[in-house]
């Protein structure tokens, strides 16, 4: 799973408050990575944590590289988080000064060390939501690598639009007018089209707020690539994306980032609450009362809890298998201990979610459910098809998960 920002209320390249806007936004290296499944030619390149693996990619590639702050901020490039090494030696240098740097106030946890492209010119290429007209809007324009809000208001001109109805999508000649509009002929054309169509099904099928490429290079021999990538999603409609995001490659993490990464990646994952302690059993939770409860007994029984989290009330099959994934990250955890009272949720469905993660995940840390609730038996058939021991009593279920932790 990656490691990624939720940014609250807060337009991208931009100050300025916007009522209501809540989204989750994708490194560079990640947006990329999308872009290249959907068939948008990028850059080669690796992303990459220390100067030296920065020096083995340039050594890979051959001739100048760029090398890129991976940060979430706006205007990095003006800011020194995108420099250029000639060589080898030279890219260890720039590396280096860049991973030591802050980036308009954020601290680069990675880079990204990809060819540098010969560009003839920087075209503009985006979808996202128009929130005035009430529906998706496509957006070209002439002038790539300067923000969408500068051309905007310094030469509106150099803008075109195109509305697009959800229920039709949109066409490739949609496309073609769109390039046509800000200039382009003959064969870049059709290409440019090829590239807007395969953002707008980005931002269709992944609930995106915004999928942007920028600068959309055309180099000389007239190939189009995406020098740069943005992905933001909506963070309402995360809990439908879980398979989309867990395919996509993770920010790599320090010894000192671990504990951020794995409490970033529980709430991607849809974890209301995940907390990290010092002990050796993981505990999921399907509300808050339960939970506290769950952690004072372990308490009381001499066992030291690790990990908890809590599923936030209304739970379903995957956020009981997001619970299990993030929980068992925590190489440290040797029971994990999961109490479920059947209220608003459905034992048969969390126990599909249970099931379902160790026919994903096999492991060996053994898992203990107190069940109890609507559904319950048809749940409690589930899991002793899988081999997973319950009980109805919390007491015992907690006695049992304190034995097996002493154990291990």
């Amino acid at each position: 799973m990656l490691y990624i920002a939720l940014a609250h209320n807060q337009a991208e390249h931009s100050s300025t408050p916007v009522v209501g806007k809540s989204f989750m936004q994708l490194y560079e290296f990640q947006a990329k990575q999308v872009f290249r499944e959907y068939g948008i030619p990028i850059p080669k390149g690796r992303i990459v944590r220390t100067a030296e693996e920065a020096v083995q990619v340039a050594e890979e590639l051959g001739g100048p590289v760029a090398v890129k702050a991976q940060v979430l901020t706006g205007g990095r490039g003006l800011a020194g988080g995108v420099r250029f090494g000639r060589d080898a030696e030279e890219v260890g240098k720039v590396a280096t000064l860049v991973l030591g740097m802050r980036v308009r106030g954020e601290k680069p946890k990675a880079l990204v060390v990809e060819e540098k492209l010969e560009v003839a010119r920087e075209l503009y290429a985006a979808v996202t939501w128009d929130y005035q007209l009430k529906c998706p809007v496509a957006i070209a324009s002439s002038r790539g690598g300067v923000d969408i809000e500068t051309i905007a208001k310094e030469r509106p001109s150099d803008i075109a639009r195109k509305r697009i109805d959800p229920f039709r999508g949109f066409s490739a000649y949609q496309g073609r007018e769109l390039a046509t509009e800000i200039g382009l002929k003959n064969s870049i054309v059709i290409e440019y089209a090829k590239v807007m169509s395969a953002l707008w099904t980005i931002f269709h099928k992944h609930d995106a707020e915004l999928v942007e490429a920028n600068p959309l290079a055309v180099l000389a021999n007239g190939n189009l690539v995406a020098l740069d990538a943005k992905l933001n999603l909506d963070d309402k409609s995360i809990f439908r994306q879980s398979s989309f995001l867990n395919g996509i490659e993770q920010m790599p993490a320090g010894r000192s980032d671990e504990v951020e990464y794995r409490r970033a990646r529980a709430r991607e994952l849809g974890i209301s609450t995940y907390v990290e302690m010092d002990g050796n059993i993981g505990v999921v939770a399907d509300g808050a009362g339960s939970g506290m409860l769950t952690l004072d007994l372990v308490s009381d029984f001499g066992g030291k809890t690790q990990v908890y989290c809590e599923m936030g009330g209304e739970a379903n099959p995957q956020l009981m298998e997001n619970a299990m994934l993030a929980t068992m990250t925590v190489e440290s955890v040797k029971v994990v201990l999961i109490n479920l009272i059947g209220g608003l949720n459905r034992m048969d469905e969390m126990a599909k979610g249970i099931t379902s993660y160790i026919t994903k995940h096999p492991s060996k840390v053994p898992i203990v459910v107190r069940m109890s609730g609507t559904m319950q038996e048809e749940g409690r058939r589930i899991l002793t098809a899988s081999g997973i021991q319950f009980f109805d009593s919390l007491y015992e279920a907690v006695e049992e998960a304190v034995t097996i932790s002493r154990a291990n």
